[in-house]
């Protein structure tokens, strides 16, 4: 909480010196320093954990780091971009038909077939999910249900 009252007393502070005549005099904020971190990897935790122990020896800069005179940014990086789900993947060996026994076939089910399958077999008690069916028509895949 006092993070969030720290970071609205900054855009305060900084909002109205850029009003005419208002910025004079305005120190509700105290100077802090910033530092910048980068963490993409444990070994770069583990650093930063250890020198953040060093520093935690010297009593005037672990009262900035507690008072909040000393902050702490994550660095910028290239953004990493947003892994959507992967079917699982297709079996090595193409298949022509494959066969679901019992239960609901997902979409997912029907993404992780191979590019080579054109028909399914089904059980009498298989059921689809409405993204699966739309998945099959899409693919053109036929489904035959098994009689007994």
């Amino acid at each position: 909480m006092s993070e969030l009252r720290q970071l609205i007393r900054e855009v305060l502070v900084e909002e109205l010196k850029r009003l005419p005549g208002q910025g004079a005099g305005l120190d509700l904020v105290p100077s802090a320093t910033e530092e910048q971190v980068a963490i993409r990897s444990n070994a770069d935790l583990a650093a930063f954990v250890q020198r953040l122990m060093g520093a935690a020896q010297d009593g005037r800069l672990r009262a900035d780091i507690l008072e909040g005179r000393h902050v702490f940014r994550l660095a910028e990086t290239a953004p990493q971009q947003a892994q959507a789900h992967q079917p699982l993947a297709p079996s090595p060996q193409a298949q022509a038909a494959v066969r679901f026994e019992r239960g609901m076939v997902s979409e997912r089910d029907v993404a992780s077939l191979s590019r080579e399958t054109t028909r399914i077999d089904i059980g009498k008690s298989v059921r689809f999910t409405p993204l699966a069916r739309d998945e099959l028509r899409r693919r053109g895949i036929t489904v035959e249900r098994a009689q007994a």
